[in-house]
């Protein structure tokens, strides 16, 4: 029988509301094939989902906010 989604990642992941408009994605890796919740996968750097997080994560990857924004609008018109 093959396992539920998303009991099969059930402590990867942590998504945590920390305003109106923002979350925060806490995720771990190199958890064991058996056991999420043995606290055998290490925890990596938050997600930051705020307006300003994803400003940081845009400027650390070199994408140009204003680039997104003329392709949001370009692919809102249809063109």
């Amino acid at each position: 029988m093959a396992a539920d989604p998303e009991e099969s990642e059930r402590g990867r992941y942590l998504a945590v509301r920390t305003g109106p408009h923002s979350m925060v994605i806490y995720r771990a890796t190199g958890l064991c094939e058996t056991c999420s919740d043995c606290d055998c996968g290490e925890q990596q750097d938050p997600v930051d989902l705020s307006p300003g997080g994803i400003m940081k994560l845009m400027s650390a990857a070199k994408i140009n906010p204003l680039q997104v924004l003329g392709m949001a609008k370009a692919g809102r018109n249809g063109g």
